[in-house]
């Protein structure tokens, strides 16, 4: 029996990463047999987010990094080498036989330099296209993912930014399509967000785009579902009440049911400044709900088909995005074509397809 380490910080959070990581560990020990343990350093006795297999072993390695301050400070130099200690004592003890990192830890750096017989795996949930300028840190960078056996990408456009040849394009899988699709015809005239709202989305984009087209189609709602916490939410929160759309701009919250909300809406819109692969694409798709969104670097053009399966607008251009917006409102064959194409897109990316690939690309070498 194959046995595999996958490395997180927490399971704690909602999260595409988290997630996915609970996905995939559930499939490789239900459907593959393998054994699975996944190790996490801060979960902080807080309880699973998602849920795991029975099979699953989770252990919390309770490093707690403070991450307000950098990796390298004084205090956190201390848990770094505890984290190195722990992770080493596991490896020589239980002899995984592959290694994956699933999120961005400090274990990134020295995992490939341990002692160990274990492939190891790291996995890129971000985009390359920002560290394309080289610097003493980029080359450093280079050197250490270099030393990994395989580095998981999400598309072959993020391949270009790799410059070794130990890449692997390995898309994320959605759990499943869904079977009782809602007809356009009725459901009620909303969109919908879901994300994180950081900077990065460029919500202040949204709310601009909104307001412009709430003046010549007053009947929409959008529904934006994220954390409402932090400095940017309430920069963001300030600037709909100043333009007078909250009733139309609605803060909901986090939600335990985004699939029954994406069912009911019409269309997801996306303003991100850049993405990787946005698995919220692929989930409002698996559904049958069309994406309006930037053509921003690099994810959304790497699932969207332009006004097939979903509309990319040029990168912040504000006013094509209301354009686009009333096009689809006024046009029900283009609705009820994008979601049918929507659907069939998702296919492409159903677990059993996506799990074949990690057992095909990595774990059968």
């Amino acid at each position: 029996m194959k046995k595999i380490l996958i490395l997180v910080d927490q399971l704690n959070g909602h999260g595409g990463i988290e997630k996915l990581v609970a996905i995939k560990a559930n499939y490789w020990v239900d459907v593959f047999q393998y054994e699975v343990t996944i190790v996490s350093t801060e979960q902080q006795q807080k309880p699973l987010i998602y849920k795991l297999s029975d099979k699953v072993k989770f252990i919390d390695l309770s490093i707690n990094y403070q991450r307000e301050k950098s990796y390298f400070s004084a205090s956190n130099v201390v848990k770094f080498l505890k984290n190195i200690f722990l992770i080493q004592k596991y490896i020589l003890q239980h002899q995984p036989d592959f290694i994956v990192v699933a999120s961005h830890i400090p274990i990134t750096y020295f995992l490939p330099f341990l002692l160990k017989r274990s492939k190891t795996i790291k996995e890129f949930h971000n985009t390359r296209f920002n560290r394309r300028v080289v610097s003493f840190k980029t080359k450093a960078l280079n050197y250490i993912e270099s030393k990994y056996d395989y580095l998981v990408v999400l598309s072959q456009e993020e391949v270009g930014f790799y410059p070794y040849n130990n890449t692997v394009v390995i898309a994320n899988p959605i759990e499943r399509l869904a079977v009782n699709l809602i007809r356009n015809s009725e459901k009620s005239t909303t969109a919908i967000f879901v994300g994180r709202l950081a900077p990065v989305k460029q919500l202040e984009q949204l709310v601009a785009i909104w307001s412009k087209f709430i003046q010549l189609k007053p009947n929409w709602k959008l529904h934006v579902f994220g954390a409402k916490e932090g400095a940017y939410f309430e920069q963001i929160q300030e600037r709909v009440a100043e333009l007078e759309i909250q009733n139309s701009f609605i803060f909901k919250g986090q939600s335990n049911a985004i699939d029954s909300e994406l069912l009911h809406s019409k269309v997801l819109l996306l303003t991100s400044k850049q993405e990787c692969f946005p698995m919220v694409i692929l989930e409002a798709q698996s559904k049958g709900v069309p994406v309006i969104s930037y053509d921003s670097p690099t994810g959304p053009r790497n699932i969207i088909h332009n006004n097939l399966d979903g509309i990319l607008v040029e990168y912040n251009n504000s006013d094509s995005f209301v354009a686009e917006l009333v096009r689809f409102d006024e046009d029900s064959n283009l609705q009820n074509s994008l979601s049918e194409q929507a659907l069939r897109n998702a296919a492409n990316y159903e677990l059993e397809s996506i799990m074949n690939r990690w057992n095909t690309l990595i774990f059968s070498k």
